[in-house]
């Protein structure tokens, strides 16, 4: 079983959400943006992700439009290398070209990918990533529910992969976190 017990030094839940924090296998997520110099943690949700690499020392952009969800990762957070920030993932991003080492989307790009946004945020994430940075998308794989949303929403890892290539992102198949979800890290080249 790729589960496992949720850390007792993390973040409880926040009212109101659930997160992939509590279901997903944690070392593959954050190996996978060891290293990184600043990562962005796109909808962020309340912020457990984010607050495990910042407890880990990398400096980490959180952002999402949930107001509460970003209260409660502030409260959190206090002397962690963390800011949370409240913005429309689909706007383009305020950030310099290269100017991020690593961005997360824990079970977002399904969302994106219904609102027919997934492409342009994927280019404006390919473009704020520095040559050689990397895209942790965390997803859903194409397996019956429950738990997360119905099949019919879910992409096919070719969907992702060919997403991530449309945006000039390459990297290998998902790798499992959880019986249900599947890792696809991605680099921009070098």
């Amino acid at each position: 079983m790729l589960m496992q017990p949720p850390d007792p030094v993390a973040a409880p839940s926040a009212p109101g959400k659930h997160s992939s924090f509590d279901f997903v296998a944690h070392a593959p997520v954050l190996d996978a943006l060891a290293g990184a110099g600043c990562v962005l943690g796109l909808g962020c949700g309340r912020g457990d992700w984010s607050l495990a690499l910042a407890r880990r020392g990398t400096p980490v952009l959180a952002v999402d439009r949930w107001v509460e969800g970003l209260a409660w990762l502030r409260a959190q957070a206090h002397g962690l290398p963390l800011l949370a920030v409240r913005a429309d993932l689909t706007a383009p991003l305020p950030l310099a070209d290269g100017s991020i080492d690593g961005v997360l989307l824990a079970l977002v790009l399904h969302h994106l990918a219904g609102a027919g946004r997934a492409a342009s945020v994927l280019a404006q994430i390919a473009r704020a990533l520095r040559p050689g940075g990397v895209l942790a998308i965390v997803e859903f794989l194409p397996v019956p529910p429950p738990p997360g949303p119905p099949l019919a929403v879910r992409l096919s890892p070719a969907d992702v992969l060919a997403l991530a290539a449309g945006a000039g992102l390459a990297g290998g198949p998902p790798v499992p976190v959880a019986d249900h979800v599947g890792l696809y890290v991605q680099r921009k080249s070098a």
